[in-house]
């Protein structure tokens, strides 16, 4: 199975929830594939570690941090990013102006809605200048904003545009991705048992 992502452009790779979790986790650099290769662009990234990809990821949940703060959840990706430190303050900035969250930076996760949560979580993955997002939504994206909404805004102007892969199979984030790929599921276990 090949999927393939244009920069600016978003798909969707439809599977259920672990298969689809485990895909994103994958691309991501969170976990080995069993075959295959990842490029992001022209460059092969299957082995470098999830850092040296330039893949953000939003991971199912969004797994924010619930002791930070929005804006120091949001700045908490580029820590260990060297090649953003250098435009890091004027693009989180950016990023917190295109997706509406100046209000809430003083607030802890647990006082925002759904959508705001998504957001934050987004807006985290993009302040490291991905080339590739990831992002992962098994199930019940309930709150989510429409993605096709929110995905121009994640790049710089001047450049081309960030990769957006969705993983899910919730129709209702489905019904707004054109272009879809489908992971064909087994009806056997994976692993035969010896």
């Amino acid at each position: 199975m090949t999927v393939q992502v244009a920069a600016g452009s978003l798909a969707a790779l439809v599977a259920p929830p672990p298969i689809s979790t485990a895909m994103a986790r994958v691309v991501a650099g969170l976990a080995a594939p069993i075959s295959g290769r990842i490029r992001v662009g022209e460059r092969d990234v299957t082995d470098l570690p999830p850092a040296r990809r330039q893949i953000g990821y939003v991971p199912a949940g969004g797994a924010l941090l619930p002791h930070l703060t929005v804006r120091r959840n949001i700045e908490y990706g580029q820590l260990k990013r060297e090649r953003v430190h250098a435009v890091a303050d004027d693009w989180v900035a950016t990023v917190i102006e295109r997706l509406e969250l100046a209000p809430t930076l003083g607030l802890l996760p647990h006082l925002l809605s759904d959508a705001q949560r998504f957001r934050v979580a987004v807006a985290r993955a993009a302040a490291c200048l991905p080339e590739v997002l990831v992002i992962d939504l098994p199930g019940n994206a309930g709150g989510t904003d429409r993605l096709r909404d929110l995905t121009p805004r994640l790049s710089p102007p001047a450049s081309p545009g960030v990769a957006t892969l969705v993983c899910s199979a919730d129709p209702a984030v489905l019904d707004e991705i054109p272009d879809q790929v489908t992971v064909e599921v087994p009806d056997r276990p994976v692993t035969e048992p010896r």
